[in-house]
């Protein structure tokens, strides 16, 4: 045993990828949002995804511990992955003190879930995909994007 802590990265069981064209819906986890009143969308936008969970940026700091409902429209497959999961951790940006960053871990995710999410990630780490964000950056260098 060397006596040095594993990195955060490799206490991960799943691995990461970034995403683009997902719309995260994040609320808090009640009996009044699971009726639908009440419900805050805490999510800005998804960074990254894994079977693990999800990074996001929000318009607030999120309570650690805090149980929540995720909801991912996948607008390039018109498809939606539903998961319940927990806020592990939040900080605010070092560059722009409106954003937050919240890494929200998923919670018994069904085996269906999990292959829709492996599939993403077939998709966004592909090289068809890399080449078409590259040619992209390189078409719109200033990061405004006219469509």
């Amino acid at each position: 045993m060397s006596g040095t802590l594993p990195r955060k990265s490799d206490l991960r069981s799943s691995q990461r990828f970034r995403v683009d064209g997902i719309n995260p819906l994040v609320y808090e986890k009640s009996l009044l949002s699971t009726m639908g009143v009440g419900r805050k969308n805490q999510a800005r936008s998804a960074i990254n995804l894994s079977e693990g969970g999800i990074l996001i940026r929000s318009h607030d700091r999120l309570k650690i511990g805090t149980s929540v409902r995720v909801r991912l429209e996948i607008e390039k497959f018109n498809d939606v992955i539903e998961a319940d999961g927990v806020v592990r951790w939040c900080f605010q940006s070092a560059t722009d003190a409106t954003d937050f960053y919240a890494g929200l871990q998923f919670l018994k995710l069904p085996s269906k879930i999990v292959n829709k999410i492996a599939r993403l990630r077939s998709y966004f780490t592909s090289p068809e995909y890399m080449m078409k964000m590259a040619t992209k950056r390189r078409a719109d260098p200033l990061g405004i994007d006219l469509d």
